[in-house]
This record gives C-alpha cells, sequence and structure tokens, in this order.
C-alpha cells in the first residue's frame, strides 16, 4: 500500500506542478502533461489490482484501453523525447546512453561499447563465445 501511495503522490506532485500555471511555455508544459500522463498511466498499469477488486474495473476492458492510451502518448511523445532529456542536462556519465550524448556520435559510441562487451572478448579468441568447444562441439556428432 505504501507503494501505491508514493506512485499516487508522485502522480499527484508532478500534475499539480505542471498544471499551476509556472510553466510559461505552452509547448513544454504540454510535453510534461504528456509525460505525467504516461507515468500515471504506466503505474495504473503496473498494479490495477486493486481496480478489479473494487469493481472498478470490472464491466470493461481497461487493460485494453491503458495499452492503447499509452501507444497514443508514446506515439506524441517520440519525436521530443530527445530533446525533453537533454533539456535537464544531465550529464554523460549519468545518463548512459549513446542518444543524445554530449558528443553526438550515435553510432561510433555504439560500436566502441560492442567492441569492448565482456561478450564480444573470450578465451579462444573473438570468434568462438566461452562454453562452445566444451558444450556444443561434443553434441555436433549426436546430432
Amino acid at each position: 500500500m505504501a507503494q501505491e501511495h508514493f506512485r499516487y503522490l508522485s502522480f499527484w506532485l508532478f500534475a499539480q506542478k505542471v498544471s499551476d500555471g509556472s510553466i510559461k511555455c505552452k509547448n513544454l508544459e504540454g510535453h510534461l502533461t504528456n509525460l505525467c500522463l504516461l507515468y500515471g498511466l504506466t503505474a495504473l498499469k503496473q498494479d490495477s489490482a486493486a481496480c478489479y477488486e473494487t469493481g472498478y474495473f470490472a464491466d470493461k476492458p481497461f487493460q485494453a484501453f491503458i495499452n492503447e492510451a499509452i501507444k497514443h502518448l508514446l506515439k506524441a511523445i517520440r519525436p521530443y523525447a530527445i530533446s525533453l532529456m537533454e533539456g535537464y542536462g544531465m550529464p554523460d556519465e549519468v545518463l548512459v546512453s549513446a542518444i543524445g550524448n554530449s558528443y553526438g556520435d550515435i553510432y561510433e559510441t555504439h560500436l566502441r561499447w560492442a567492441k569492448d562487451s565482456k561478450l564480444n572478448h573470450t578465451k579462444l579468441g573473438d570468434a568462438i563465445p566461452d562454453g562452445y568447444m566444451e558444450n556444443v562441439m561434443p553434441l555436433k556428432g549426436k546430432m
């Protein structure tokens, strides 16, 4: 119950701050409203058992309605997602993502991360994954 209360309180405070008129840019207010709604719907989708137990969600397929609303909001947010995240000024060390990093080298960063991944550095070389010779090769003759 405490977790649900914190989710509700977070949503309510977020919605109150967005709608209190302190945001001067109407476009930003619209984007933040969409983010607030997305947070609320995601929280409701995550745990809506209480709504079913009380009978509030009894008659209609509310999960389908929630899913459709989330899809609609994601379509609206997607073109502005990177701009919204970059607007917070988080350093690259905090927001570990190649998309929207301070250098703008999305593809180079992904390639470097893939090359440096521990999955690509094995005992027998880069072409043979660990465990292949011990586990897969003995099965080849039996198949």
